[in-house]
């Protein structure tokens, strides 16, 4: 039996929502899980993907608006988008585009991108039925299994690394070597390793640090070293010029 028959076909607002990376985490995982076994939902992702870069090229709100209206109608998701609604949706897509296509220009590469988003990272516990995301501040406890993520967001290289509150530093990207890693284009990349906690007080801080050059991982090392020393509990990294970071802080408490 066909994957299109065995599943339902997916209105293509959803796989707008999955590119805007709009969706609620488990529907995102569940459709990131069905795009790496369904090769024509990833060619309709890829569809829309190309849509959006001759739009880019041609610069005509026109043509974008009557695309959109095109998507939003053509194939409406029950109790989701109703009627009164799609003008709203269409004045946002309209800024978008006024916004956004100034600055990005006609480039391939910039039509890649994904936009009005920043780098950052995600966080998830393992649990008995599965999994959780957490949020950044959120508790956490010695022995507790954690997965992370991270959301490129155009940037081409990272490195994502923690610091816990004895001022421990541990590298998670890359597992080894001198470079940063490249970085992959999907909404959300998990690392291929969880992490267990252990039980070092007072919090957990992840790092995740992006450039749009390569870059050595040492010099982040070395800043990351130097703030374990800082009792606050967010110290950014003094980095060298051209890298950015993003920080997500775990608040540890006694085993339950």
């Amino acid at each position: 039996m066909s994957q299109d028959v065995a599943e339902p076909r997916l209105p293509d607002i959803v796989l707008e929502r999955y590119r805007l990376n709009e969706l609620p985490p488990a529907e995102h995982n569940r459709l990131s899980d069905r795009l790496r076994r369904d090769e024509a939902l990833r060619l309709r992702l890829e569809s829309l993907d190309q849509s959006d870069r001759e739009i880019r090229r041609d610069y005509r709100p026109e043509v974008f608006i009557q695309r959109m209206q095109e998507r939003l109608s053509a194939r409406p998701v029950r109790g989701r988008f109703p009627a009164w609604a799609l003008p709203a949706v269409l004045v946002a897509a309209t800024l978008v585009l006024v916004v956004f296509l100034p600055r990005m220009g006609p480039s391939e590469t910039d039509g890649d991108r994904i936009k009005g988003l920043l780098p950052g990272l995600a966080v998830f516990r393992k649990t008995d039925s599965g999994s959780e995301t957490l949020a950044d501040g959120a508790i956490a406890h010695s022995g507790d299994v954690i997965r992370l993520g991270y959301r490129a967001a155009g940037k081409p290289y990272g490195v994502i690394l923690s610091i816990d509150g004895r001022g421990a530093v541990t590298r998670h990207l890359p597992p080894n070597g001198d470079q940063a890693a490249s970085l992959h284009g999907e909404p959300t990349v998990l690392l291929d390793q969880a992490y267990e906690l252990d039980d070092a007080p007072r919090w957990e801080r992840f790092y995740f640090v992006t450039g749009e050059t390569a870059f050595a991982v040492q010099p982040v090392m070395d800043a990351a070293r130097r703030a374990a020393s800082n009792p606050r509990p967010q110290p950014a990294l003094e980095l060298p010029r051209g890298l950015e970071q993003s920080i997500f802080l775990l608040q540890k408490e006694e085993p339950r």
